[in-house]
């Protein structure tokens, strides 16, 4: 993602979603795209539910991470309040996904967003929504 900067904090090195220091983690790397947070992540075998398909909670952790990240290109950070999502296509193992949030309503106390997940040919294999709530 050249020339996007870079959302993903320095103080959260061993967070499973976006941590670059934990080893078992998924090691997003979130960037600012206008006031989209936008990443890419591509499965691997161990990430598997169904045979050679992302497993249905891998893709959830997706939309979680990216829920909280909708918050930060406008200087909010929060944890999950209430998540929920809907796959829409079953994603091969081999697919590199395009992820994308977007903040929809913010309020003194959190903010709502929701998440796409697509597929390499842009189609939309999972989408989801949610509150945050801000630390």
């Amino acid at each position: 993602m050249d020339g996007l900067k870079l959302l993903n904090p320095p103080q959260c090195p061993d967070c499973f979603g976006c941590g670059p220091a934990n080893p078992r983690g998924l090691r997003l790397e979130i960037y600012q795209d206008g006031t989209d947070p936008v990443a890419t992540f591509a499965a691997t075998g161990d990430l598997s539910g169904y045979p050679d398909r992302l497993h249905g909670g891998v893709i959830g952790l997706l939309v979680d991470e990216m829920l909280v990240y909708a918050g930060a290109p406008h200087g909010l950070w929060g944890m999950t309040a209430k998540v929920r999502y809907w796959v829409r296509k079953p994603i091969p193992l081999d697919a590199t996904l395009t992820l994308r949030s977007r903040l929809v309503q913010r309020s003194d106390r959190g903010f709502r967003a929701t998440v796409a997940i697509h597929l390499p040919d842009d189609v939309l294999a999972a989408e989801g929504e949610g509150m945050c709530v801000l630390r």
